[in-house]
């Protein structure tokens, strides 16, 4: 029997500048985007001012329209950093089966019990010690051993929640969800807020959890999912439950069966310990432009620019990539995107080429207030096949030179001509470290 823990904190940016400074406790606050407070978007928000509707995503004037009192604050990369690599060395001294789901979660699987040996043998009292009792044989053990495990895990549990509350602070809290599987685990931690403990021990417990919720609230349907399901005639889990295997392949290719164990709370998904885990997937850079905007040239410069800090973090991690997708959002902060497929390439300009293409593809003249192009489908840059023709030979040249030059001296330092008078963007780390890999 498998027993998985999904640890999330409540409001953690939030909680965590609370933490830190007391003057904020108790008060409504949002978080916003490093040292940007206007044309941008709450990170996160306190519980405080969710009390007055302030959601996650929501832009900084309706923040305050809700709640006018709100406090806002600049999200610091380093220290939530600092306190999730606390969390996470927390987490260590319970099983080396620890995935790093985000910044502010994580699974952690146990390990099943060690069956002793011989019948009396100590095993650690804070787990299995008042499970034996002398005069039990082997099989006796064992028997208890495997009983009481999920209820063991439910104290290791409240152990987790009382050392972050006195190695990371004491205003800081938790949500942990504990279960059979990740998918019913992670639902289980969302069942009770704020520092909640739920366990679903069991499928046919699953099912019964799973028929009095909505179908966005398990990790894995959001709206566009659930939208196609409801056309479908599909508005609860009862009534995906009825729906055959078949009907979900075919409306859904792969995902169809995904779904199809969802209704039923099944899940084979296996805990990735952080140490096994792919270090990227994608590289992506955005930019919020400080006005709205349908000048070409202008909107052509920013791409251009952000084309070449992927290239050149790609080049960072001798890494290729083939798999372009260029996006933008309006005024209305309606978003529109694509993606193309291209050769192997770590080039700044063909990517910007693609992204480009994809861009004039999918504009249709209005103006923009962001845009943003990821690269994606990674591989090593070795092996590969050397090119002996000169063009090719020179152009690799130029781009070491201009890695070389740029990395000592700042981004930009030399860049292409047509981006001479064009508005600066620097390469900031992003204040809730999304584009951060946590070092554990």
């Amino acid at each position: 029997m498998r027993v998985i823990l999904h640890i999330d904190f409540n409001s953690y940016f939030a909680t965590v500048e609370q933490q830190a400074n007391p003057r904020l406790r108790g008060k409504p606050i949002g978080i916003t985007g490093g040292d940007r407070m206007k044309r941008t978007v709450l990170g996160a928000a306190s519980v405080e001012a969710k009390r007055f509707g302030v959601k996650t995503g929501m832009q900084i004037w309706e923040a305050q329209k809700l709640c006018p009192q709100i406090i806002l604050v600049s999200g610091d990369s380093d220290k939530y950093s600092e306190t999730t690599k606390r969390f996470l060395t927390i987490l260590k001294d319970y099983s080396p089966y620890l995935e790093v789901f985000s910044i502010d979660e994580a699974f952690l699987e146990m390990p099943s019990p060690v069956i002793p040996t011989k019948v009396g043998i100590y095993i650690d009292n804070y787990l299995y010690g008042s499970q034996i009792k002398s005069g039990m044989t082997k099989k006796r053990i064992a028997s208890s051993l495997e009983d009481s495990f999920p209820a063991m895990t439910k104290n290791i549990a409240l152990e987790i929640k009382r050392r972050i509350k006195s190695e990371i602070g004491e205003y800081i809290t938790c949500s942990i969800g504990i279960s059979y599987n990740k998918l019913m685990a992670k639902l289980a931690g969302s069942l009770q807020k704020l520092d909640g403990l739920v366990v679903i021990p069991d499928q046919e417990t699953a099912i019964k959890v799973l028929d009095k919720i909505a179908l966005d609230d398990i990790c894995g349907i959001g709206s566009r999912i659930k939208k196609r399901l409801n056309n479908l005639g599909i508005f609860d889990f009862k009534t995906l439950r009825k729906a055959p295997l078949k009907a979900l392949l075919a409306s859904f290719k792969s995902y169809g069966q995904t779904l199809y164990n969802m209704a039923r709370g099944i899940d084979y998904s296996p805990v990735v310990p952080f140490y096994e885990k792919e270090e990227v997937k994608s590289i992506g850079h955005r930019h919020t432009i400080d006005h709205d905007t349908d000048n070409l040239l202008e909107i052509k410069q920013i791409l251009l620019k952000l084309t070449e800090l992927i290239a050149r973090k790609l080049r960072a991690k001798k890494l290729t990539a083939k798999t372009i997708h260029c996006w933008y959002r309006e005024v209305d902060f309606e978003s529109n995107g694509m993606q193309q497929t291209i050769l192997w390439t770590s080039d700044g300009l063909e990517i910007f080429n693609a992204a480009w293409k994809i861009f004039n593809q999918i504009w249709s003249g209005e103006k923009i207030r962001m845009i943003g192009v990821s690269i994606s489908n990674l591989k090593s840059q070795t092996p590969q096949n050397l090119s002996f023709l000169v063009e090719v030979k020179k152009r690799e040249i130029i781009t070491k030179a201009l890695d070389q030059i740029n990395n000592k001296y700042g981004e930009f330092t030399l860049q292409r001509g047509i981006l001479l008078g064009s508005s600066s963007i620097w390469r900031q780390p992003n204040p809730f470290l999304s584009d951060r890999r946590f070092k554990i």
